[in-house]
């Protein structure tokens, strides 16, 4: 009983939802919730916050050892070892979450509850780094109710580190964009007052930005905003280009209105009517990639939904195995399939701040055990994470 009851200090108490976004915070944007000045350019001081070096970490930087979390699943199966390696480092996490999801499968039918949360854990690492946060918000509070129904401490601490990690991601994400967005207003307001310098180089950095966090209409805004850039400098042919690639962007998102808007828009005497065809068919077929999309999504959830049927239902192995098809046919989409459709930036923003409150009290409960069981590698890196709380 003594167990239990010193075991329970480690539940939070705090709900996992997200509380919905709120209209009126668009009133306290800048003035609660934007680091920079409206004029661009500024550097840091000496002494600045090192969380902003985080905010602006590499694309290409990894958020987790690869080479050690397999290690610690321990895979007999060495061909799929290599392929999940493999799917890792080339950046296909969706192929790699089917891999590992078939991992969990197996664990699942032989009881080893071990393997199987490991499993879970890891799911969880790569789902983040996919920026698929639901997603791995799911596989993680899978690991920790496993963990904790078998007295896992251990399993328990590094669920409660990675659910911190997590909600330190959503807050990471929602800064950058705010950060985009505001360097879009920026740019914007340059080109409204004639202020052209650095603006073009400002704005293609936004562009990346955006695409880098899978904002694709934030996107093709820019390259709308680019567009009328070149056209305040009679640039008219980079204009064309400009607007061109803002359409395609919309066109794979299935917005085709704004597409149409845009071709309507392009001078004709600077393009061929070949020209015009050929970009006409392309767009066309984004858009159908784009319903193809539409219709594996769909399905991916309707195969999800019989996971939880049956597993409600007790049939345990053929549960898995529709979450298995799943996640199969969502590795057959784009990425622009799961980011299509994203909140305003003041529903963001506001969505993060309770984002760094679940993640201080969740790395608090790892840090607690960590500290209790004296693993200082792992404590110091919770305490790592909960400095890049902002």
């Amino acid at each position: 009983m003594a167990s239990a009851m010193n075991f329970r200090r480690y539940i939070p108490d705090h709900a996992v939802t997200t509380v919905p976004a709120l209209a009126l915070m668009f009133a306290v944007h800048y003035f609660l919730l934007s680091d920079d000045s409206v004029e661009s350019g500024i550097e840091l001081v000496a002494g600045a916050p090192a969380y902003y070096d985080h905010w602006q970490r590499a694309s290409d930087e990894s958020e987790f050892d690869i080479d050690s979390e397999l290690e610690r699943l321990e895979l007999d199966d060495s061909a799929r070892d290599q392929l999940i390696r493999d799917y890792l480092q080339q950046g296909k996490y969706q192929q790699a979450r089917t891999q590992l999801l078939e991992v969990a499968a197996v664990a699942v039918s032989q009881d080893d509850q071990a393997r199987l949360g490991d499993t879970l854990l890891l799911l969880g690492e790569v789902a983040i780094n996919q920026q698929e946060l639901a997603a791995a918000e799911i596989y993680l509070q899978e690991a920790l109710y496993l963990a904790m129904s078998h007295d896992n401490v251990m399993a328990t601490a590094r669920s409660y580190q990675l659910l911190g990690q997590l909600n330190i991601r959503a807050r990471e994400l929602a800064r950058h964009a705010a950060n985009t967005w505001d360097d879009l207003w920026q740019a914007r307001n340059s080109i409204a007052r004639g202020y052209y310098q650095g603006v073009n180089e400002n704005l293609q950095s936004v562009i990346r930005d955006n695409l880098e966090i899978r904002r694709f209409g934030a996107a093709a805004d820019a390259w709308e905003a680019l567009a009328s850039l070149h056209d305040k400098v009679h640039d008219g042919y980079q204009a064309q280009l400009a607007r061109i690639e803002a359409a395609r962007l919309f066109a794979s998102t299935g917005q085709m209105t704004h597409v149409r808007r845009l071709l309507d828009g392009l001078d004709r005497s600077l393009i061929s009517d070949s020209d015009v065809a050929y970009i006409d068919n392309e767009f066309q077929r984004l858009f159908q990639e784009h319903q193809q999309d539409l219709i594996k999504t769909s399905q991916a959830r309707d195969y999800q939904m019989l996971y939880y049927h049956y597993l409600r239902k007790g049939q345990v192995e053929r549960a898995w195995n529709f979450r298995i098809k799943s996640s199969e046919t969502l590795a057959n989409t784009s990425d622009r399939s799961m980011f299509q459709r994203q909140a305003d930036i003041i529903a963001v923003l506001y969505s993060s701040n309770f984002a760094m409150e679940r993640a201080k009290k969740y790395l608090h409960q790892a840090d607690a055990i960590y500290n209790d069981a004296g693993v200082s590698e792992m404590l110091e890196q919770t305490r790592e994470m909960e400095s890049l709380i902002y």
